[in-house]
């Protein structure tokens, strides 16, 4: 009977709650009991009333009716997932349990699963989310159609007449055959194997590829004409990584559209059931080879020559990274991606960001892009983790070290025009000057400060646009001199507007001394009742300058300024 899609996850509870209330023999028993052999579970909880169906391993329609739904039930769960199935003995069949967008559906023979009355436990299958899969098989002549089905499941639907087909549930983990059959159901087309991942999204060309049935040759992709070399995917034991998902990318390349991808990398194609696979390399350039099979991955980046030379690769545990990057005050989060690879998440309104299950043992690139409709490049930086670990990275941002003079930085002193001056006069390149004790480029000034106590010299810089800087955990730099400094992170528009939040004055002495403010010391605001907690949390979120500012002294030095916890 055909079925509308729309209406199956409706009709399946319905038909779950008509047999749990009127015929018990269908539905398994509650918990511990001997009627039940089986548990289907959905992330540690039960799959209620999930669809179980049973089908011998070779199993294909025998008439040309279409059936959207994989499976359709032999029985179901409970409302606790306990459900029996009886697996005759000798050979192999096929057990599916399908519930609400996951499934699970394994091989299995008699020996593998629990045996009611004769096992001490039930066997328990973890369902995980289903894939999607669209394709295109050629159309016989004098046929508009093609039948397609999933070898051991009940599913079977039929292509256009331009030979398109879609199969909305593909159970993952597990390799699958398609079998393709004339739209008269006399003549079997051929096969082909397929393998998917949880919540992929898969489009396979099968045109001029069906003909001749290729099940028993375990094609992960085309044949060609000509054998290409193969490379072998090992897993960390040594073991074949069976159906591994293999992706080539450029070692540049960034996403083709922003949406959330949890997954490291899109299949290009799929390793056979040893591990192998067959490519044709790129014949310039570098790139990016990602192999990834349940929770290990390889990924690394070859020149086109060293990837004609490749012949194994061996995948270990994969990492997650957290760390964070700066915002500017108008975003509420930025894309995060990894060059090469097809992974991309988004930021919290703060800039944390986690990148789950990333390769380890390879330096990463990785970028950000403005959430606005411009998608902007807005920073990059390296990271690198362990296998099987969570790296917890705290960004480095080097505000100014003076080795390239001292871009964006200016020097200013008040207004009132009663005597204050500082040299340099205006650009802070000027007094960049190598120190013999830092062994690098500094900045020092000669400053003499008016007798008036609105009388103020700084040195700073204004950043191009307005910070989030709430996140950030301390800023460094080293200091000497013969007087005071403080710190001042500010939102200076005009005198009638003017945020602040600074330290108290610094002691400075003639040796270079590291400064280290934590945002909690950054306690002296444009009101002089303000708390510590008050005068940061009033203008974190909207930074526009970083100030240093002089007292009581005729010169000072600086060096390297660094932000703990930033990226931008």
């Amino acid at each position: 009977m055909r079925k509308s899609l729309a209406l199956l996850p409706l009709l399946s509870l319905t038909v779950a709650g008509l047999v749990a209330c009127n015929n018990s023999n269908d539905v398994a028993g509650g918990p511990g009991s001997i009627t039940t052999n089986g548990i289907a579970l959905v992330d540690g909880k039960p799959a209620s009333y999930a669809t179980v169906a049973l089908r011998k391993v070779d199993f294909r329609a025998e008439q040309p009716v279409e059936e959207n739904a994989l499976v359709v039930a032999d029985s179901y769960a409970d409302e606790k997932g306990n459900f029996k199935v009886e697996i005759p003995a000798g050979g192999k069949y096929r057990l599916t349990v399908l519930h609400d967008g996951v499934a699970y559906s394994k091989e299995l023979s008699r020996d593998e699963f629990a045996v009611v009355g004769e096992s001490t436990a039930p066997d328990t299958v973890n369902l995980s989310a289903t894939a999607v899969m669209a394709g295109v098989v050629d159309i016989p002549e004098g046929d508009s159609s093609v039948w397609v089905g999933i070898v051991g499941t009940d599913v079977l639907v039929k292509t256009d007449a331009a030979g398109w087909f879609a199969l909305s549930a593909l159970p993952a983990n597990d390799s699958l055959v398609l079998y393709f059959v004339s739209e008269n159901f006399a003549q079997n087309l051929g096969s082909q194997s397929v393998y998917v991942t949880p919540r992929e999204s898969l489009m396979k060309d099968y045109r001029s590829v069906i003909p001749g049935d290729t099940s028993s040759k375990d094609t992960a992709q085309k044949d060609t004409a000509a054998p290409l070399p193969q490379v072998l995917a090992l897993m960390g034991d040594g073991s074949p990584a069976a159906y591994a998902t293999v992706a080539l990318r450029a070692a540049g390349a960034m996403v083709d559209s922003y949406v959330v991808q949890n997954a490291m990398a899109e299949s290009d194609l799929r390793a056979d059931k040893q591990g192998r696979f067959d490519m044709e390399w790129p014949t310039k350039g570098d790139f990016r080879l990602t192999v990834v099979k349940d929770g290990f991955a390889f990924s690394k980046v070859y020149s086109a020559k060293e990837l004609a030379g490749l012949d194994t690769v061996r995948l270990s545990a994969t990492a997650s990274i957290s760390s964070k990057v700066t915002l500017r005050s108008v975003d509420t989060a930025v894309w995060v991606g990894v060059y090469g690879l097809d992974l991309l998440v988004k930021t919290n309104n703060v800039g944390a960001y986690v990148l789950p299950n990333v390769p380890a043992n390879d330096e990463l690139g990785i970028y950000f892009v403005t959430a606005d409709s411009a998608n902007g490049l807005y920073a990059e930086w390296n990271a690198f983790a362990e296998p099987n670990s969570t790296e917890f990275l705290s960004p480095v941002k080097v505000l100014q070290d003076f080795e390239d003079g001292a871009s964006g930085w200016y020097v200013n002193t008040d207004s009132l025009k009663k005597g204050t001056t500082i040299t340099p006069a205006v650009y802070a390149k000027d007094g960049v000057e190598y120190d013999s004790t830092r062994k690098s480029n500094v900045f020092h000034a000669k400053y003499k400060l008016a007798n008036d106590g609105y009388a103020w010299a700084l040195v700073g810089t204004s950043f191009v646009h307005y910070m989030n800087l709430a996140a950030i955990d301390s800023v460094v730099f080293y200091a000497k001199g013969d007087g005071n400094i403080r710190l001042s992170l500010e939102n200076y528009i005009d005198p009638s507007k003017n945020l602040k939040a600074a330290t108290e004055w610094i002691k400075l002495s003639k040796d270079w001394t590291r400064i280290s403010v934590n945002p909690a010391e950054l306690c002296v605001g444009s009101a002089t009742d303000e708390s510590c907690f008050t005068t940061w949390s009033t203008i974190k979120g909207y930074v526009k300058q970083f100030h240093i500012f002089v007292q009581d002294g005729t010169e000072f030095y600086i060096d390297d300024v660094t932000l703990y916890g930033a990226l931008f």
